[in-house]
Formats: C-alpha cells, sequence, structure tokens
C-alpha cells in the first residue's frame, strides 16, 4: 500500500471520528432543548413513574403475602385505597376542615398580636418598617396578581399530582411493555446491561417513596400528639400540615413550624418555646433514627446536592419541580454511579454499594 493511500485512509479515518464527536454534540445539545422544552411534562411523567412504581411493588407484595394473582392483588390495592379515602373524608375531612377554617381566621389574628408585642423591640421595628416599605411599592392589584399565582400554582401541582396518578396507573397494569419498550431503543449489547440499571432505579424509587410514605405519617402523629398534649387547638391540621411537608426535605419542616409558632404566640412566649422544642424533638428522631434507617434502604443523597436541586428544580418548575426534586437526586444518583461512573469511567469502587431494597419485578 503507498503512502497516498495510507494518507487517505488516515483522513477519513479523522474526519469520521470528528463526524461521530459532532454527532454526539449535536444529539446532546437536541436533547438538552428538548428537555428545556419539556421540562414540566418530564417531571409530571416522573411522577406518574413513582406512582406507578408504587402501586406495582404493593400490589407485588399483596401477591406474594396471598394466594391471588398481581392483577386481583391491585384490584384489592384499589379497593381498600378506595375505603380508606371514603372512611377518612367521612371521619375525619370534616373536622379537618373546620380547622382549617379556623386556621386561615387564627393566622392573622396571631400575627397582629405579634406585631404588636414586637413593637417594643428596636430591631423587630426597623425589620417591619422595611417590609412595610417594600409592601407600598406593591399596588392592591399587584398584591391580588401575588394571591392569584400562590392559588393557581397549588391548583395546578393538584391537577398535576391526579394526571400522575392516572398515568401510573397505566404503568403498574403492564410495566413489562414499557420497559421492553424502552430498552429495544438501544444497542444490542449494552440491553442487558440498562435492564438491569432500571431495576434498580425502579427498586429506589419504590423504597425511597415507602420510606418516606413512613416519615410523613411518623411525623404527623408524633407532631399532632405532641400539639394536643400542649394543648394546642388545631393540632390535627397542624400535624397534617407538618407531614404532609416532611415530603419535601430541609424546606418543608421549616415551613410547617411557622403557623403552629404564629398560633402559640397567642398563648405566650413559654408555649411558643415548647412548640419549638417539640418540632426541634420531632426533627431530631427522624434525623437521627428514622433517616439512618431509611439510607440503609436507598442510595444516600449529600444534604448539599439534595438543596441545590431543589433550589434549581422550584425556580424552574414551582411547587412540582420542589416535590420531586429529592427523589430525582436520589435516581440520578443510581444512574450517574451505574452508567458514567462504573460503565464509562470503569470505576466500581465505592460506586458498587447497591441499594438493599428488594428488585422491582418486571412482571
Amino acid at each position: 500500500m503507498s503512502d497516498s493511500d495510507t494518507g487517505g485512509e488516515s483522513t477519513r479515518s479523522v474526519a469520521s471520528r470528528t463526524m461521530v464527536k459532532v454527532s454526539v454534540l449535536a444529539a446532546v445539545a437536541l436533547l438538552l432543548v428538548l428537555v428545556w422544552i419539556a421540562f414540566d411534562f418530564l417531571l409530571l411523567l416522573f411522577a406518574a413513574l413513582l406512582f406507578g412504581v408504587l402501586i406495582h411493588g404493593v400490589s407485588r407484595w399483596i401477591s406474594e403475602k396471598t394466594p391471588l394473582s398481581r392483577n386481583l392483588s391491585m384490584a384489592l390495592f384499589f379497593v381498600v385505597l378506595i375505603i380508606v379515602t371514603g372512611l377518612f373524608g367521612w371521619l375525619v375531612a370534616p373536622s379537618i376542615g373546620d380547622q382549617i377554617d379556623a386556621l386561615s381566621e387564627a393566622l392573622p389574628e396571631a400575627v397582629e398580636r405579634l406585631r404588636e408585642r414586637a413593637d417594643e423591640s428596636a430591631w423587630v421595628q426597623r425589620l417591619m418598617e422595611y417590609r412595610e416599605s417594600l409592601e407600598e411599592g406593591l399596588s392592591a392589584g399587584d398584591g391580588f396578581s401575588v394571591v392569584t399565582a400562590v392559588l393557581a400554582s397549588l391548583g395546578g401541582a393538584l391537577t398535576s399530582t391526579l394526571v400522575a396518578f392516572a398515568i401510573g396507573v397505566c404503568l403498574a397494569l403492564d410495566p413489562r411493555i414499557y420497559l421492553d419498550g424502552f430498552i429495544k431503543l438501544t444497542p444490542l449489547g449494552y440491553r442487558s446491561r440498562l435492564r438491569e440499571v432500571l431495576v434498580e432505579t425502579g427498586s429506589t424509587m419504590q423504597s425511597w417513596l415507602v420510606a418516606k410514605l413512613y416519615e410523613m405519617l411518623l411525623i404527623g402523629v408524633l407532631t399532632t400528639l405532641g400539639l394536643w398534649l400542649l394543648g394546642i387547638e388545631l393540632a390535627l391540621v397542624l400535624g397534617l400540615i407538618a407531614g404532609l411537608l416532611s415530603f419535601i426535605p430541609n424546606i418543608g419542616p421549616i415551613i410547617s413550624v411557622i403557623p403552629a409558632l404564629l398560633l402559640a404566640s397567642m398563648e405566650g412566649t413559654r408555649t411558643m418555646l415548647y412548640v419549638a422544642g417539640l418540632y426541634t424533638l420531632v426533627q431530631t428522631l427522624e434525623s437521627y433514627v428514622f433517616t439512618p434507617w431509611m439510607q440503609k434502604r436507598i442510595v444516600s443523597v449529600p444534604p448539599a446536592l439534595t438543596i441545590s436541586v431543589q433550589l434549581l428544580f422550584g425556580l424552574f418548575a414551582g411547587t412540582l419541580g420542589l416535590l420531586l426534586a429529592t427523589p430525582l437526586a436520589a435516581v440520578g444518583m443510581v444512574l450517574v454511579n451505574r452508567l458514567y461512573i462504573e460503565d464509562v469511567l470503569g470505576d466500581r469502587g465505592e460506586s458498587d454499594q447497591r441499594s438493599d431494597a428488594t428488585p422491582v419485578d418486571e412482571r
């Protein structure tokens, strides 16, 4: 072979590698653009996956503990869910509704009393003056727009949850068809590895969600009992708020303590300290007892990463993004460890700590 032929092949090889790199960069850029455009839809799809994994996992657990098939187990799950929801609506919902109305009336009064007490403090007066100067910059119409935006955000989150649940039910009915269809889009040599990673990711999602539901129940019950023992009115709705907001790590507990402290301020400084101590105790139990147990079942996400993802997704997608930031971070940790650190970089050391959760059955 002549030098000219060798040089020509070398030139074509370099050109081919260059084209591959350009194609990969173009594909990545296109993918980023699509993610940016359809960010809200992708979050909704992820929420549907969470619901689907939960329904599938509970149905599989029922089928393993009973002689029922998976389809009958899923039907039993929905029947029990409907019955429990109906009983909750009949027995508890009216009390919660009354307490929510009472809370909406009591909070403005608590804020006003707290402001009157704060008038004696110089630094609080300066803070209130600064806040009032900001309020003067807003017209009445702007304030109404802010309230409308908040209500629209909450209503949108509820609607998105219902849509995600409906899609999740469809996914749970036959998860194999969706898993196989997605895997067929990848090269033949990598399909087995991708299936393994996706099953592990499903296990992480299922374990995280189940553990989080337990945590929410624990915090809600402990908070309600503690407030009731302290003689705080509206303990039920305050405990419900604490339990629901505990779904959002770091930020949720801070938000949940605010209405409780405002109501306690109407009873005096000592009651406020008792309430603050109660919430601190509950969060301490959650941080040092429940969270370590939960981290044995799922991948551990560093707190700084969790907060950063919460702020980023909250900025881009509002309430829905804030709710899904933590499970997305956990799933992202699994995918990065398996597909990038292990498969691309070849590092199978620390990243080889697999979840102890039971693998999700593909059936």
